[in-house]
């Protein structure tokens, strides 16, 4: 199944904001109440370890990203040592807000627009992005990995998706769970409620989107071509890239996932 760049209604500016916010809402809440990310937490600790750093800055968090799920579950956050600041291009501050009142202190926030290909000077840390990745075409996928090198700061791709007939046949029945999860949803507004059940327009975005997402993700190898000689480009140390499918226990699909961080002074070749 060749990777198709196409476009997702989530990302047009036309789109209005209710039905963008029900979407990526929608995103968090599903990702959250399955634990979706909780297969890439063993290399997420190996990073971090690898990495030696101090906070994970996450890039396109989006709605907030996984960690009121994953936060708790890592063991250097429980234990002080890291803190995760969300970032954005254009930051949900609303999102964020209830993000940070869930984090127990051990999430913050970055007001400013951080782009993920020319990340600000001073925002050091394990570079992460969950499912966001397959919006960027090659070319801009390529500079993000390039701006980590540059910084040299390890970096997580973490996608949701992959480019199988199953994950393509879950997403047909993404509007059925839209209509089941909305009432349990915070904050439940009467826009959200509108183009749910009125006009359904937030299900049918959901399944719209989520097909694009899953032909739009890079797969392992494209991931890795994606990284290749960055840092002999770049003039930079030696990094060690890793990607692979995290599977969702017995089934045959899982999370895509591309590790690359820099090698210690003085580790072989």
């Amino acid at each position: 199944m060749k990777r198709r760049q196409l476009f997702e209604l989530e990302d047009q500016p036309w789109l209005p904001g209710a039905i963008r916010n029900g979407i990526t809402d929608f995103l968090q809440f599903a990702a959250t109440r399955a634990g979706l990310y909780r297969a890439i937490l063993p290399r997420l600790e190996r990073c971090i370890e690898t990495a030696g750093v101090a906070r994970i800055l996450d890039l396109c968090a989006g709605a907030g990203g996984p960690w009121s799920d994953l936060a708790p579950r890592l063991a250097p956050v429980r234990e002080g040592r890291l803190r995760i600041c969300l970032s954005d291009r254009y930051p949900n501050r609303a999102a964020w807000a209830r993000a940070l009142a869930a984090g127990g202190g051990r999430i913050e926030l970055h007001p400013d627009p951080v782009d993920a290909m020319a990340v600000p000077e001073g925002l050091d840390g394990l570079r992460t992005l969950f499912s966001a990745f397959h919006h960027f075409a090659p070319a801009e996928a390529r500079a993000i990995l390039a701006d980590a090198v540059r910084a040299g700061q390890g970096i997580l791709i973490v996608e949701s998706t992959q480019r199988h007939p199953l994950v393509l046949l879950y997403m047909c029945l993404t509007p059925l769970l839209v209509l089941l999860a909305t009432p349990l949803m915070r904050p439940l507004s009467l826009a959200r409620l509108f183009w749910t059940y009125v006009v359904p327009a937030i299900p049918l975005a959901v399944c719209f989107d989520g097909w694009v997402s899953t032909l739009r993700t890079y797969s392992p190898e494209e991931l890795l071509a994606l990284a290749e000689g960055l840092d002999e480009d770049l003039g930079e140390g030696r990094y060690r890239w890793e990607a692979g499918i995290a599977p969702f226990g017995p089934l045959p699909v899982g999370l895509t996932y591309l590790i690359g961080c820099p090698e210690p002074m003085g580790a072989g070749h």
